[in-house]
């Protein structure tokens, strides 16, 4: 009897820590990863890690806020074109919400970003900002959002593009352009001819 009573007080706390996750522990543990893989916190250098480390490609950085309507009404147009060149480029999203208000974090907006983010899926990197919007403004010497920058395949800013409803007139031939296909997205030069 002794050895029985002492087997189970040896198993016990061992049968205590299996015990499945609360419903609570487990939205919490499945909202952390979705994180994780849907968006990533940081900085300008952040961004520019992201650049090097996608060299050999042409590289397209949104920079967008959600309380930017013509940001937002964008958006997919970036998705849209890493969809249409694959492998051939890198795009990612930088969201520069954070104002350094006195009441505000960097993570303050999260609740209205990341639904955002879902909705149109994670084909694209996505860097929400650290440092507060101005900042980033001084910065890369741009004066509002939505703005697009595209890097060469060696890394290099080749267009600073600071316009509403850019994606077909600008960034669409731009990149095309860069990857030596014709300026109408989709059609190849020997379609062209």
């Amino acid at each position: 009897m002794f050895r029985v009573l002492t087997l189970l007080m040896l198993l016990n706390p061992l049968m205590i820590g299996c015990k499945k996750p609360s419903s609570s522990q487990e939205e919490s543990i499945v909202r952390e990863s979705t994180n994780v893989a849907l968006f990533r916190m940081g900085d300008w250098t952040t961004v520019q890690e992201f650049i090097k480390a996608n060299r050999g490609k042409v590289v397209v950085i949104d920079i967008w806020s959600t309380y930017c309507a013509p940001c937002m009404k964008e958006f997919p147009r970036l998705i849209g074109l890493q969809a249409e060149y694959g492998e051939n480029i890198a795009c990612a999203s930088f969201n520069i919400n954070y104002a350094g208000l006195p009441d505000q974090t960097p993570e303050t907006d999260i609740e209205f970003i990341e639904p955002f983010l879902k909705r149109h899926g994670n084909s694209v990197d996505h860097i929400i900002s650290i440092v507060n919007d101005e900042a980033i403004y001084a910065e890369l010497e741009i004066y509002a959002i939505p703005a697009v920058l595209i890097y060469d395949k060696e890394g290099k800013l080749t267009n600073k593009v600071l316009e509403e409803n850019a994606y077909e007139s600008t960034i669409y031939p731009r990149v095309a352009e860069m990857l030596g296909q014709s300026k109408i997205t989709g059609e190849s030069d020997a379609q062209q001819n």
